[in-house]
């Protein structure tokens, strides 16, 4: 499987997936302890985030991948991934598969580093400073 990357590349199975992870790890801790009780609570927020991209992923699978939609799956992903990490180099923790992601999609990536690129160029031209207009 390649490396997560992209908003776009998100899928059902790595919902799945993650949602395990989280599962396995939270529910493995003595039952009626602290521990219990906050892997209860990451797991509740790890469900209810679940819920949230899967929504996301149906309307992206109807064709609805509008700004909005996308912005919001990359972002709930990434507070998923927040669930998910403590469990990294565990078991379930899948490397390739677990990861926050920056853009929507290439050409997401492409144009911020077009953008940068650009600003970078303006900012090394803009430190001279303007001719005297005396």
């Amino acid at each position: 499987m390649p490396t997560l990357q992209f908003a776009c590349d998100i899928t059902e199975a790595d919902l799945d997936a993650a949602i395990a992870c989280v599962s396995r790890h939270t529910f493995a801790e003595e039952p009626r302890t602290h521990h219990a009780n906050l892997g209860f609570s990451l797991f509740t927020v790890a469900q209810s985030l679940a819920v949230r991209i899967r929504t996301r992923l149906e309307l992206k699978a109807a064709g609805h991948q509008d700004h909005d939609t996308m912005t919001m799956l990359l972002a709930e992903w990434n507070d998923l991934m927040c669930c998910v990490e403590p469990w990294q180099g565990r078991e379930l923790f899948d490397e390739e598969r677990f990861r926050t992601v920056e853009h929507m999609n290439e050409a997401g990536a492409a144009f911020r580093t077009y953008a940068l690129d650009q600003a970078r160029k303006f900012a090394a031209g803009a430190t001279t400073p303007p001719p005297d207009q005396s």
